[in-house]
């Protein structure tokens, strides 16, 4: 069999490679920073050479350290793969290495915020791509401490809002979506008990869950989108809602946050076209930092604003209907990071 680069699949799929001893397998491809330099590696690592075979890299347990990272980025070597079978172990050890570094005095904020992106983005590209349960549980354990971070320390929240630039994927720009929810929310909602916060912030980060179900051409088309195509992606709160219905996963605020996010005061949202009275509070912040987090990200049909250009638009232009307090809280986050 002869094997495909992963580079011309979608980066989140898991692909049927040859290795050089012929053998072959299903390989899953991790960035290296998702390696923590001070613990070992959680199974065997594989690394793609230049003709397009896979080699066997290192066992189970090597010391990844600084010194193998630099030698592999000498090598041109951007990302290192996984058995598909050692996937669950991989995502263990995410979850293990994040509430480790999290809970641990000495550690950084800049450290600890590092970490959560680096761990909230590894899973949500698992979970967007295959949202199957057991994904969409890896995904809920590690927004977990993600969302106790965020709450509890002040400092690593402005490392992480810092951390939120330079969207070009889903599973990116949900990262940064969760992120910025979770902070607002906290400044808006304060008052709300730990358990309310933790799934308000699955339903943040797992609110666009429904464009995995938008075929890739359609998610990145440079151009306008045909009457037809704007139809198949206005259904993804509707595909979201159900997929997460049907994998267990459905809170009230996740159905909240997924039916809800792109609802506009005036009606003219989708997809029931709701109005002032009947938008949560909740979808009312999705729609503000999804809309936010979309303006300053590169994308295919648009160059990234900055932040004051970001905001000056939304306040003139997009947001002129959006309730003032929650746009100064919205800006508050931005004075103090």
């Amino acid at each position: 069999m002869t094997s495909q680069p992963l580079t011309q699949m979608a980066p989140e799929a898991a692909a049927r490679a040859t290795l050089v001893d012929g053998e072959e397998g299903d390989l899953y491809a991790i960035g290296m920073d998702c390696l923590h330099p001070d613990l070992r590696a959680p199974c065997d690592l594989y690394r793609r050479l230049r003709s397009g075979e896979f080699v066997f890299f290192a066992r189970e347990g090597i010391p990844f350290d600084d010194r193998v990272k630099a030698s592999l980025l000498e090598l041109g070597v951007e990302c290192l793969y996984i058995r598909e079978q050692d996937v669950g172990r991989f995502f263990l050890y995410i979850k293990q290495t994040l509430e480790k570094i999290v809970k641990d005095p000495a550690a950084s904020a800049e450290h600890k915020a590092s970490a959560v992106h680096m761990s909230c983005r590894e899973t949500m590209r698992r979970a967007y791509s295959d949202p199957r349960a057991s994904f969409l549980q890896q995904a809920h354990e590690v927004i977990t401490p993600t969302v106790d971070l965020i709450v509890n320390d002040e400092e690593a929240t402005r490392c992480l809002i810092r951390l939120t630039a330079y969207d070009h994927c889903t599973y990116v720009h949900s990262t940064n979506v969760g992120i910025f929810g979770v902070a607002l929310a906290r400044i808006i909602h304060g008052h709300e008990s730990a358990a309310v916060m933790e799934r308000l912030g699955a339903g943040f980060f797992l609110h666009d869950l429904g464009k995995c179900m938008i075929p890739i051409e359609i998610l990145n088309k440079p151009g306008a989108l045909t009457t037809a195509e704007r139809q198949v992606v206005n259904r993804h709160p509707l595909d979201g809602y159900h997929l997460l219905q049907e994998r267990g996963f459905l809170t009230r605020e996740a159905e909240i946050l997924t039916l809800q996010h792109h609802e506009r005061e005036d009606g003219k949202g989708y997809p029931a076209g709701l109005t002032t009275p009947d938008i949560h509070p909740y979808a009312r912040i999705c729609r503000l930092v999804d809309v936010y987090e979309a303006l300053t990200a590169e994308r295919p049909y648009h160059q990234r604003r900055s932040t004051f250009e970001a905001l000056k638009f939304m306040q003139e232009k997009i947001l002129t209907d959006i309730d003032q307090e929650l746009m100064a809280g919205f800006v508050r986050l931005f004075a103090r990071s």
